[in-house]
């Protein structure tokens, strides 16, 4: 099945674009019911959103991720053995794809037969060359590894760094919640705002549904 003829079909567009807008219209209802509500009962209201509301902080899920783990010092341990395995697998590599290798085949393999000819040949070129460099450094590591340890190891060390991005995302997760004290103080307010962007919500994707339809 080439999936990319189906995404690109019209009726799979015209398809896609009545979900969107039917979606937003959904969206539009459901925020209706909820501007009614913070007006008709707000305190009600509020209560059914402090139970359906759950803070998930992203950094404990991801904590476990987070956790250095160095196989350099198996890498050494085991380097007999893998460095012959590294090269020769390399090596074996770089034959396949300099004596193996086909444009059309690979452009079939890929699924990039609806691309221009030019183009889809040079992304699997591309990929071909790339695949060539990183054998030639796995046949240099090898090396390295089985006659030259200790320069991989000093060479290891001074390029690897360790980028945590529980750091990087710190201020990202913090909890902020000044819209929703402001709704919690104002409900009625709140939901008379609510209750004119649902409407505004509904009339517009309303129309765009019956014009699409």
């Amino acid at each position: 099945m080439d999936w990319m003829s189906i995404i690109s079909s019209p009726g799979f567009r015209q398809w896609g674009m009545e979900f969107l807008v039917a979606l937003f219209l959904a969206g539009g209802v459901a925020l209706l019911a909820v501007g009614v509500g913070l007006i008709w009962n707000g305190a009600a209201t509020l209560r059914f959103f402090n139970f359906m509301n759950r803070w998930i902080s992203m950094r404990r899920v991801v904590r476990p991720l987070e956790i250095p783990h160095d196989t350099r010092p198996a890498v050494q341990r085991h380097r007999r053995w893998l460095a012959p395995v590294l090269i020769v697998g390399s090596v074996y590599a770089i034959y396949g794809l300099t004596m193996w290798y086909n444009d059309i085949a690979a452009v079939v393999m890929f699924g990039l037969g609806n691309l221009h000819p030019v183009l889809a040949s040079w992304l699997v070129s591309s990929v071909r060359w790339i695949l060539i460099a990183g054998a030639i450094v796995g046949i240099v590591v090898g090396i390295m590894l089985a006659f030259f340890p200790a320069a991989l190891s000093r060479l290891e060390t001074g390029g690897g760094h360790w980028y945590s991005e529980r750091e990087l995302s710190k201020g990202v997760d913090t909890l902020h919640l000044k819209a929703d004290n402001w709704v919690a103080e104002n409900p009625r307010a709140s939901g008379l705002i609510i209750i004119v962007c649902a409407l505004l919500l509904i009339g517009i994707f309303g129309v765009m549904l019956r014009d699409i339809s």
